[in-house]
């Protein structure tokens, strides 16, 4: 494959009249799909946009995935900005695509879409054809690693590393009858990749703009399948625009981005009886490494099963692997994955020695690989080191507690202190949690200090951003913070 949108013309060419795109106002069958991308392409070629030319975008995920398929009919580069982050100075981007009216954003050029922009381009003839990449090794997409430090990392991908990704993903790919409900976000390699697996299987890609219309996809569309981070899930049940009727028929949903917990799917499962829950693992890197079915909450200790054509390992600090059952250092590789980040971005050795080290702990526990917590994350107090994801895993198991976070902070005599942020649904007494976790935890890991917080800061993924979180709380303890 040399170009992504190969398989939107194949699938224009065989099943014209099949349902392609829903967003809540439209429904575009491939045919019409077809058109109205390539018009968008045309457009967009008068606005001097052509093959090579990087394009940032700033747009709602149905636009959103327009442009990025009216971008691979150019042959353009594409990289949708991840929620609330400022437009990256590495790697350098010849255009934005945004909403915004000003003709510029950060001295780059902006294509503006507005109404009488999408007016002309339906006046477009639609048939100019598709663009090759000068070869399939050309970076046509670039995704930035959502990140927890605030330092997003570019990844450029390339037609022949999403074909092989692509090939991969049909195993941790949905397997019920029906269409697939993708609440990842195209920002992120699920959201991406999900699209295009859709496209290639002749499904509809379903992307509604509001609650409301999420709702109306699932009863419309026969939807089966959910793939999609735990935050992003249980933000659309909190909506309550769906019905217990709403999510009856759904008979997967596959999690990835961040840890499972117990409480997170003892509630999935009230909320979706007869869904059976998997636990994907994988890096924007690598691709998808493999996954495991959770079929009781007290299993979320297993991570994944690796996937053939994906390899896992847990080594020492010397690179050595260890015996099975010994917690160490996790690194992954696969067909597909990237030799390393583009240029301009934040370089920590993750690359090595034909091996991407994500930065996870682990161990292999009866033939699933299992994560332990974060190399970074990881609090030195005293010379005791400390994994928070220890702490957060009994604290889950309090009932009336609905999100935790643990992390470490500075007191204003500068002592370095371990703490738990929570989120309740009423105040809950900070002794009530300190005893519960007092009663399971070794001394070492029960905290001294605790919030209760509106909301866990979270990435688009679902990770704690740990280091703002100890940031914001310290600042609360020295008396400048809120």
């Amino acid at each position: 494959m040399h170009n992504p949108f190969e398989p939107l013309a194949f699938r224009a060419a065989v099943t014209p009249d099949y349902p392609a795109f829903y967003d809540g106002q439209s429904t575009l069958s491939y045919a019409q799909l077809h058109k109205t991308v390539v018009q968008v392409s045309e457009k967009l070629a008068e606005a001097g946009i052509g093959s090579g030319h990087r394009v940032y975008l700033l747009l709602p995920e149905n636009l959103a995935f327009i442009a990025t398929m009216a971008l691979f009919h150019r042959a353009a580069v594409s990289c949708l900005g991840i929620p609330g982050a400022d437009i990256p100075e590495q790697p350098n981007f010849d255009f934005v695509i945004s909403l915004q009216s000003s003709s510029e954003i950060n001295g780059i050029q902006n294509i503006v879409l507005s109404q009488e922009w999408f007016n002309d381009a339906r006046i477009m003839p639609g048939l100019e054809p598709m663009q090759a990449y000068p070869s399939a090794e050309d970076i046509c997409r670039i995704i930035l690693t959502s990140g927890t430090t605030g330092q997003p990392k570019a990844v450029g991908l390339t037609p022949a590393l999403i074909e092989q990704r692509l090939y991969r993903n049909h195993l941790v790919w949905g397997s019920a009858t029906g269409n697939d409900l993708n609440l990842m976000g195209h920002s992120s390699i699920g959201g991406f990749m999900g699209s295009l697996q859709t496209i290639q299987a002749g499904k509809v890609v379903l992307l509604p703009a509001s609650a409301d219309a999420f709702a109306k996809a699932i009863r419309t569309f026969f939807v089966t399948s959910i793939l999609s981070s735990s935050t992003a899930l249980f933000r659309l049940v909190n909506s309550h625009t769906l019905s217990a009727a709403d999510l009856n028929g759904v008979r997967e949903i596959r999690l990835a981005g961040s840890a499972l917990s117990p409480g997170m799917i003892s509630r999935i499962k009230q909320i979706c009886p007869q869904a059976r829950i998997f636990n994907v693992y994988g890096s924007t890197e690598v691709g998808a490494v493999g996954m495991t079915q959770i079929s009781k909450p007290e299993l979320v200790w297993k991570t994944a099963v690796v996937q053939p054509g994906a390899s896992a390992e847990v080594v020492d600090d010397e690179g050595r692997a260890v015996p099975d059952g010994t917690e160490g250092i996790v690194r992954v590789r696969s067909s597909g994955m990237v030799s390393g980040y583009m240029a301009g971005s934040p370089d920590n050795n993750e690359f090595r020695g034909g091996w991407f080290y994500p930065g996870d702990r682990g161990a292999f526990r009866e033939g699933a690989l299992c994560l332990t917590g974060r190399e970074s994350e990881v609090v030195n107090l005293g010379g005791v080191k400390i994994n928070p994801a220890e702490i957060e895993a009994v604290a889950e198991q309090m009932p009336t507690l609905t999100d935790v976070a643990a992390c470490q902070v500075e007191r204003a005599d500068n002592s370095e202190k371990l703490a738990l942020a929570y989120t309740a649904d009423s105040t809950i007494p900070v002794s009530e949690i300190a005893e519960f976790l007092k009663a399971r935890l070794d001394a070492t890991l029960v905290p001294t200090e605790y919030f209760q917080l509106k909301e866990i800061p979270r990435n688009a993924m679902g990770k704690v951003k740990r280091q703002e979180l100890s940031r914001d709380l310290s600042a609360v303890l020295r008396g400048s913070g809120s």
